[in-house]
């Protein structure tokens, strides 16, 4: 679906493994992460993360089904197979949201993982199947832990012709 496209997600739950939709609780880490991104690479939102973060980026799409939905300063697509008609860079960002997940999961090829350390989270999340993940980096303290786990790639068997 996405060729060589690399998708990452990057998405923050509590202890109950609840995303966090209202942002009430902010992690320093992770608002670096994102301003950083934001600063020159291809980020994509779904719609209600937008409106409650209100963030923006030189290449900045919110993903929505609603042909009217239009905010000044960033752009929107309906498909996040047009990212590619939008964007020349190898690596997308997809910041929040479970339905945006569930929508890529099959693609997904790195996952920023924050959780924070309490149960103020709304909206269940998935379960990840950690068998199919590696922890490539790993941070925690007592107010919050990040790990950034990569997809673990399907070894392929060459037929030996004899």
């Amino acid at each position: 679906m996405f060729g060589e496209l690399k998708i990452s997600f990057v998405a923050i739950v509590d202890n109950s493994n609840n995303m966090v939709s209202s942002f009430g609780t902010r992690i320093w880490h992770h608002q670096n992460f994102v301003n950083s991104l934001l600063k020159d690479k291809t980020c994509i939102f779904g719609r209600e993360t937008y409106d409650i973060t209100q963030w923006k980026g030189n290449k900045s799409w919110v993903l929505t089904t609603d042909p009217n939905w239009r905010r000044s300063g960033i752009g929107t697509i309906s498909n996040m197979e047009d990212v590619r008609l939008f964007s020349e860079d190898d690596e997308v960002f997809v910041l929040g949201g479970k339905s945006l997940y569930y929508e890529l999961k099959d693609y997904v090829d790195t996952l920023y993982l924050y959780v924070v350390n309490n149960n103020e989270g709304t909206v269940p999340w998935i379960k990840l199947d950690m068998k199919l993940w590696n922890a490539s980096e790993y941070h925690a303290n007592k107010i919050w832990s990040f790990a950034k786990l990569e997809k673990v790639q399907k070894k392929t068997r060459k037929r030996i012709k004899g």
